[in-house]
């Protein structure tokens, strides 16, 4: 038997074709023309849509310009109206609080032509009812400090002219209840000063003004005030005041 001998056969690698690719330089042109192209008749159709919607740039910017030039002028003009606004409302504060003052002289003067109206009423009823010359006014009557302590004041007036100097003794007796049971005290009683009368001498009036102080359980009703002229030509003066009458609003 023959031996086998074996032939060593070498190993051929098989390569790829290469494919060349060869790049055509006039088709890259075409579309960046074609790009180009497209853009400017983008570009182009923009413009156009912009004329046909009516809209301009500059007209536009003028426009705005105009705005605000007229909103600055309004705002200038709104701040001169507010000034001018701040003034008037100062204005007519100053003008309500002259008003009120007025108002209040006017009242005033109404009151004191009201009393100087019940003055020349009291001056006829002295003249016709022949009940002299003396007369007295604003009496008033008011608490002062202490218990059962009152305030008095009112003045006595003269009117007769041939009488220069008024003389004679001013006398106050008040009249009410004690524990119950009517009472009348006389000066000495409720006065400081323990005198029975006062002694004036004055020209045309008298202004008179002291304290009153009551015993404990002592009820004021009345108030007399009288006044004895040492003068010949004038009359015995007497008035009596309601206590109540004088002393509720002073409470």
């Amino acid at each position: 038997m023959k031996p086998v001998t074996t032939t060593k056969v070498r190993d051929k690698r098989i390569r790829s074709p290469r494919i060349v690719h060869h790049h055509d330089r006039r088709g890259y042109w075409q579309v960046l023309l074609l790009l180009v192209l497209l853009g400017a008749i983008g570009w182009q159709a923009y413009s156009w849509g912009v004329r046909q919607g009516g809209y301009d740039h500059e007209h536009s910017t003028r426009e705005i310009v105009a705005l605000q030039t007229a909103l600055r002028e309004q705002q200038a003009e709104a701040r001169d109206l507010e000034a001018a606004s701040i003034r008037y409302r100062r204005q007519a504060e100053i003008e309500q609080q002259a008003s009120r003052e007025l108002q209040q002289q006017l009242i005033a003067v109404e009151n004191e032509k009201a009393a100087l109206q019940s003055e020349m009423e009291t001056l006829r009823s002295l003249v016709s009812n022949n009940n002299g010359s003396l007369y007295i006014k604003n009496f008033k009557l008011q608490p002062a400090e202490g218990e059962n302590r009152f305030k008095y004041d009112f003045t006595i007036v003269q009117v007769m002219e041939k009488v220069e100097i008024t003389k004679g003794k001013l006398v106050m007796k008040v009249s009410g209840k004690l524990n119950g049971k009517k009472k009348r005290l006389d000066r000495t009683e409720f006065s400081d000063d323990d005198e029975k009368a006062v002694k004036l001498e004055f020209s045309n009036f008298q202004d008179v003004h002291g304290e009153m102080q009551f015993p404990e359980g002592f009820e004021p009703e009345s108030v007399l005030i009288e006044f004895l002229p040492r003068n010949k030509e004038l009359k015995k003066m007497s008035k009596t005041f309601s206590w109540s009458g004088y002393t509720q609003g002073n409470k």
